[in-house]
């Protein structure tokens, strides 16, 4: 599976959206630096302490790779990939396993991405990669890590429901609904019901606050559900 991920990794039509998505975060990482630099008066260690805090609890990094793995599922499908690898004798199951692994995957490499670009400008900011790193906490870069996943599990599932890349749109639209009557319920009626939708419920893995057992459960609930629509969209795909 890895070898094939490689191959796909090196082909133009990856190469070239992956050096747009670095320099988007380029920009991302640029606008924590200025806000730690210039309006909190942060260097050094705080400095890296501060961006590394910000980084691990993006949402935007996550709205990013919702797109990144919508596009990429959608295009494996229509290329015909997933069909060549069927007909070349993989299982169903193992295609399932596969498509876990390209998330697991691709999460990680978005995290390393941007850990390049907050290393690559923390030399113009007085602090250096080394103290990024040691100044980042483990259970915040697990926590990023696991929501990338379910937010990918996600858009690999929503790809395989309908692999075509109009869905992009009412994708993002759905974001930002979920966002705007969760906010609504709070301000209007002072409730935190809307915490519990599918994209606000995920997003609690990265906030600051420990998660109760509900909110446990919800995520649990979520996911295991994708896994399982997933597992079946794939057994019962026609790959013609």
């Amino acid at each position: 599976m890895l070898q094939i991920e490689i191959k796909l990794i090196k082909s133009k039509k990856f190469i070239l959206p992956a050096v747009i998505l670095f320099l988007v975060l380029l920009f991302l990482a640029f606008t924590n630096y200025w806000v730690g630099a210039k309006s909190k008066e942060l260097e050094g260690a705080n400095l890296a302490a501060f961006v590394s805090t910000k980084a691990t609890q993006s949402t935007i990094l996550a709205l990013f790779f919702l797109f990144w793995m919508l596009q990429f599922s959608i295009h494996l499908q229509n290329s015909g990939f997933y069909k060549m690898l069927v007909l070349f004798g993989w299982l169903r199951k193992k295609l399932f396993i596969y498509n876990i692994f390209q998330i697991g995957l691709y999460a990680l490499l978005l995290l390393l991405l941007n850990y390049l670009c907050f290393a690559v400008l923390s030399f113009f900011y007085g602090t250096n990669p080394v103290q990024l790193i040691f100044n980042s906490e483990i259970n915040g870069l697990l926590s990023q890590y696991f929501y990338l996943f379910a937010i990918g599990l996600f858009a690999v599932f929503v790809g395989y429901v309908w692999p075509n890349y109009i869905l992009i749109l009412p994708v993002f639209i759905y974001w930002l609904f979920e966002g705007w009557i969760n906010n609504f319920l709070v301000k209007r009626f002072e409730l935190d019901f809307g915490k519990y939708f599918p994209l606000q419920s995920t997003q609690q893995i990265i906030s600051e606050t420990i998660l109760n057992y509900t909110q446990i459960l919800t995520i649990g609930i979520y996911a295991s559900l994708l896994f399982v629509f997933l597992n079946l969209s794939i057994q019962k795909k026609m790959f013609v």
